[in-house]
C-alpha cells in the first residue's frame, strides 16, 4: 500500500506493484524491464539467503544477487541505474569478480563514484552508481567513470549546504560520454575534469574487472605520485549506527569481543552471534571489510587490528574500545590495516596517548590526522598480495611454534622413580629486607617469569640483584615456577644466581637433559600439584615424590636427541618468522620509508 500510494504521488495512475522474493522466486523470473532504477538492500535477511540456482553468477551475498538480477532482467534495450556499495566495486571474492566480468561485457557504460555520507543521516556507507545500457554496451568498447566529491551539502549527520557542488559538470560529463556512444562518434577528444574513459581490454587485463575509477586515472597521469593522505581523507572513522537503524530486533549480528580479535593477523573469526535487539548502546558497530583497530593500551601495543569478513548479515559489534576504519572506494581495506599496524604508526600512537594507568588511550584526532601512503588502487593491490603471500608463511610458522609440545610415550617397562631420588631439588627463598636492585650490585637474582626467556628452553635473563643471596642455583639448572598462575613453567639457569620464593632448581648430575624434556611435557600435571585456594602453591615434598618414568641413560638419550632435532625444526620456524616479517616491512617500506613519514613525528 505504501509503494502503491508512493507511485500515485510521483504521477504514476495505474501502477503495477508485485511482492515476492525477487531472490528466491521464480514466479516472474521470464518478465524483462525497459528500465530499472534502483537503491536495493544489500543485506541479508535473518536465516540469510538461499537464492534459486538460475543467476549466471553463483553467492549468497545480496549485492552480488541483486545487481546479478537486474542485469539479467533488461530486455535487449534495457537501461538501469542502480546504487550500489563499494564492495561491488573491487571485492576479489570469485562471485565479486565474475559479477563484474558479467557487468563489463554485456551492459556497464559507466560508473559514477559518490563520497561516503551522501545517504546521511541514514547511512554513510560510500557508494557508487552503476549505470548500464544494454544496448550502447554492445557499441562500446569503454566504460566511462566519474567521481563526484561534493554534491551541494556536507558529509556530515545534517547534510548543511555548501558552495561546492561536483553534480551538474559529472551529469554533463556523462550525457556527453553517453551521446557520443549513441551517435557513434570518436572518443579521442572526450575530455572531463571528472571523469575518465578506459578501454573494456584494460579493464579486463588483470582479470579482476576492478570497477574503481582511481584505478585508471592514476595510471593515466593525472596522479601517479604516492602521497601521503591523512587518515580521515580516506576512510570514514567509526561509521555511525543510523546504517542499521531500520532493522528489526530480530536481526541476528556477529559480536566480537577484544579477545578474538588477533594480534599481528589480517583475519579474525566472529564466534559469538547475537540479536541486534539485544546488544547494548556503548558497543561498536561495523560491518563487513571494516578494519578494527583496538585504541587502549596494551591491546595497541601488540597490533590488536583485523578486518571485518563474513560477519553474520554483514554486520558486527564489539568492543567500545575500537577504532572502526571503513576504507573508501580507492584504498584496499588490507592497505588500511597494514598503515594503522606499520611500526611507524604504532610508535607515534603510543608517544600520543592519554589517560592514566591501565587505561591510555589512542586519541581519534592522531587517527584522523596520521598520514599514510596512497599509492594507485593497481600498485596497492600488488603490495598487499605480496605481504599476503609472506604472512601465510609467518602464520604457519607461528602456529609450528605455539602448537609444538614434545612427546614423549611412556614404556609402561620403564622403572618409575621419585624425582627427589634422581634430581637435587633447591626450593627458593627470597632474599631479606629490600635488597634488590638493578645496577649490577651482588648477585643476579631470579624470581620467576619476568627473568624467563620466552621459551622454555631459552636461558634466564637477569633483571635484577640482590646483596643478601638465599638459595642458589648453578648455570644450566632446571628452574621451575612453582607457586602462582605460572606454576609449571620453566626455563633453563643462564647464571649463577640467587633463586626467590616460588622458584625451583632442579640439578641432575648424568640426567639433566631427560629431566628438562620431562618436567616439560609434564607441566599441566606439576600445576595441579599445588594446593591454595588463591594460588597453586607447589610444596617441596610434593616435587621430591613425584614419580617419572627413568628408563636407562641410552634410551634417555636416543629420545632426548630425538626431541632435540624436532626442536631444531622449531627454531628454523622461529628464525623463517623472523625472516619474513622483515620482508614485510621491506615490502611496505618501499612506498613508506623513514625520512617521508616525518610529518608524523611528534
Amino acid at each position: 500500500r505504501l509503494s502503491l500510494v508512493n507511485m500515485y504521488l510521483h504521477g504514476f495512475v495505474s501502477p503495477s506493484i508485485f511482492e515476492y522474493d525477487t531472490l528466491t522466486s521464480e514466479d516472474r523470473w521470464d518478465e524483462f524491464a525497459d528500465v530499472i532504477l534502483a537503491n536495493p538492500p544489500f543485506m541479508s535477511p535473518k536465516g540469510g539467503i538461499r537464492p534459486h540456482n538460475r543467476f549466471s553468477v553463483q553467492s549468497r551475498r545480496s549485492e552480488v544477487l541483486f545487481v546479478d538480477y537486474m542485469a539479467e532482467h533488461l530486455d535487449h534495450m534495457g537501461r538501469a541505474g542502480i546504487i550500489v556499495p563499494e564492495g561491488i566495486i573491487f571485492q576479489s571474492q570469485n562471485a565479486h569478480k565474475q559479477l563484474r566480468k558479467m557487468l563489463v561485457e554485456d551492459c556497464l557504460v559507466a560508473v559514477v563514484s559518490l563520497p561516503g555520507g551522501v545517504f546521511n543521516p541514514y547511512s554513510g556507507v560510500k557508494t557508487s552508481i552503476l549505470v548500464l545500457d544494454k544496448s550502447l554496451a554492445r557499441k562500446a568498447d569503454t566504460i566511462a567513470f566519474f567521481k563526484v566529491e561534493n554534491d551541494g551539502y556536507d558529509l556530515g549527520a545534517q547534510r548543511r549546504p555548501i558552495a561546492e557542488d561536483d553534480l551538474p559538470q559529472v551529469k554533463a560529463g556523462l550525457n556527453e560520454y553517453l551521446r557520443r556512444l549513441r551517435s557513434g562518434e570518436t572518443l579521442d577528444d572526450f575530455r572531463s575534469e571528472v571523469g575518465v574513459v578506459v578501454e573494456k581490454s584494460k579493464i579486463a587485463a588483470d582479470g579482476e574487472y576492478g570497477l574503481s575509477g582511481e584505478r585508471y586515472r592514476q595510471a593515466t597521469g593525472i596522479s601517479s605520485a604516492f602521497q601521503f593522505h591523512p587518515i580521515k581523507s580516506i576512510c570514514t572513522i567509526n561509521p555511525r549506527k543510523l546504517e542499521i537503524s531500520g532493522l528489526s530486533p530480530d536481526t541476528v549480528v556477529s559480536f566480537v569481543p577484544m579477545a578474538d580479535l588477533n594480534e599481528n593477523s589480517i583475519g579474525f573469526t566472529a564466534k559469538q552471534e547475537k540479536n541486534l535487539g539485544d546488544v547494548g548502546a556503548s558497543y561498536t558497530y561495523f560491518a563487513d571489510d571494516d578494519v578494527l583497530l583496538a585504541k587502549v593500551t596494551p591491546c595497541f601495543e601488540n597490533g590488536k587490528a583485523g578486518i571485518a569478513r563474513n560477519l553474520t548479515n554483514g554486520i558486527g559489534f564489539g568492543s567500545s574500545e575500537y577504532y572502526v576504519l571503513r576504507s573508501f572506494d580507492n584504498v584496499l581495506p588490507e592497505w588500511v590495516y597494514f598503515c594503522v599496524t606499520h611500526p611507524f604508526f604504532r610508535q607515534a600512537g603510543i608517544r600520543s596517548m592519554t589517560g592514566t594507568g591501565g587505561l591510555q588511550r589512542v586519541p581519534r584526532k592522531f587517527v584522523e590526522d596520521f598520514t599514510v601512503p596512497l599509492p594507485p588502487l593497481e600498485v596497492q593491490k600488488e603490495i598487499v598480495a605480496e605481504i599476503e603471500g609472506y604472512q601465510k608463511v609467518i602464520d604457519g610458522a607461528q602456529a609450528v611454534v605455539d602448537n609444538y609440545r614434545p612427546q614423549i610415550t611412556v614404556d609402561p617397562e620403564w622403572p618409575l622413580v621419585k624425582l627427589g631420588e634422581v634430581c637435587e631439588i633447591i626450593m627458593g627463598q627470597s632474599p631479606p629486607g629490600h635488597t634488590y636492585n638493578v645496577e649490577g650490585k651482588g648477585v643476579p637474582l631470579i624470581n620467576g617469569p619476568v627473568e624467563f626467556g620466552p621459551d622454555p628452553f631459552s636461558k634466564t635473563i637477569i633483571n635484577q640483584y640482590t646483596t643478601e643471596p638465599t638459595k642458589l642455583c648453578k648455570i644450566g639448572d632446571l628452574l621451575l615456577c612453582v607457586r602462582g598462575a605460572t606454576a609449571g613453567r620453566m626455563n633453563i639457569a643462564g647464571y649463577s644466581g640467587c633463586i626467590g620464593r616460588g622458584v625451583a632448581a632442579i640439578r641432575s648430575d648424568n640426567s639433566q637433559s631427560w629431566i628438562n624434556h620431562l618436567v616439560n611435557s609434564m607441566r599441566d600435571e606439576i600445576y595441579r600439584l599445588g594446593s591454595g585456594s588463591t594460588f597453586p602453591n607447589v610444596k617441596s615434598k610434593d616435587l621430591l615424590n613425584l614419580l617419572i618414568p627413568f628408563p636407562h641413560i641410552k634410551t634417555q638419550q636416543a629420545i632426548v636427541a630425538e626431541i632435540e632435532a624436532e626442536r631444531a625444526l622449531v627454531d628454523a620456524n622461529r628464525e623463517l618468522i623472523t625472516r619474513f616479517e622483515k620482508k614485510v616491512q621491506e615490502a611496505f617500506g618501499r612506498v613508506w620509508s623513514d625520512s617521508t613519514q616525518s610529518t608524523n613525528r611528534v
